[in-house]
Parts: structure tokens; C-alpha cells; sequence
């Protein structure tokens, strides 16, 4: 007879525990992102519009569509569509009394809750963080890479 019992603990797998976001690593990321944005807004002109090159992506037009004491909102938008790698049009809000940006709209469609229920559409829990993390990268490669400003014809 076998009297031998293996020496591994089975846990139950928890299929339908509610997402925790890690609240301190979304407030660095969404700091990070004001000051990159930061930075793009100093080439903004009189109208409140920027026309940048970035190598490989084509042309790129900051605007900042609305402006008060404690928020503004700011739109990055590619110009050139015929881009085999389009850049989706991202709605960023700026909090300047908490110095902290945050995608509001990507191709207008609003991203989720920091914190939201799973089963009833098919997301990534940590969705929120994915996206604020994408508009540091980006923000990062139009710095980087090469931001020739260009002159805005109408």
C-alpha cells in the first residue's frame, strides 16, 4: 500500500473576483502624461493648434478644444489616413490642479471605469491603465522621435 501524498497545496481557482487597479501606479502613469503633454503644448500657436511631423506616422495636430482655471481638453489627431498604422484620434483631459492627464475618448469612444465588472462586455480589467499607459508611449515617441513643427495652412 501507498501511503505517499503529494506535497502541493491546491487553492480554489476565484473566476469572479472584482478588479482592484493599482491606484498609485495609475496616479504616476497619469502624472507622467501631463508633463509629456506638457511639453507638446508649448508649440501650440495663437489659434491653439499645433502641426507636428512624426517620422513613420505622418502628420499629427495637437488642439486644445476647451480651456478653464482647473481643466483643459486636448485632442491629438493623425492627419495622414493613408498610413498603413493609423494613429487613433485620442481626447486627453488635463488637470492642472492636480497636475494629471488621462485619456478621455480614443476614436470617440469612452474607455471604462478604473474599476468595472468584466462579464458584461469583453475587457481587459486593467483596461484604464492600458490605455493611460499607450498615451505615455506615444506622447514619448512624438518627443523622441521628431516634433519639426510645421505651419498650419487653411
Amino acid at each position: 500500500m501507498n501511503n505517499w501524498t503529494p506535497n502541493v497545496s491546491f487553492e480554489p481557482i476565484r473566476r469572479n473576483r472584482k478588479y482592484v487597479p493599482n491606484l498609485a501606479a495609475q496616479q504616476a502613469e497619469s502624472a507622467n502624461n501631463y508633463l509629456l503633454l506638457n511639453r507638446l503644448m508649448g508649440l501650440l500657436n495663437e489659434d491653439r493648434e499645433a502641426l507636428f511631423g512624426v517620422p513613420g506616422q505622418g502628420q499629427i495636430l495637437l488642439t486644445e478644444t476647451q480651456r478653464s482655471p482647473y481643466t483643459s481638453f486636448v485632442t491629438l489627431v493623425g492627419l495622414d489616413r493613408a498610413e498603413w498604422l493609423q494613429v487613433p484620434q485620442l481626447d486627453v483631459r488635463m488637470y492642472h490642479d492636480a497636475r494629471m492627464a488621462e485619456i478621455a475618448s480614443i476614436d470617440g469612444y469612452r474607455p471604462v471605469a478604473g474599476s468595472h465588472c468584466r462579464s458584461s462586455r469583453e475587457r481587459h480589467a486593467d483596461e484604464k491603465q492600458q490605455i493611460n499607459t499607450y498615451l505615455g508611449e506615444w506622447l514619448r515617441y512624438c518627443l523622441n522621435v521628431g516634433q519639426a513643427p510645421l505651419r498650419i495652412q487653411r
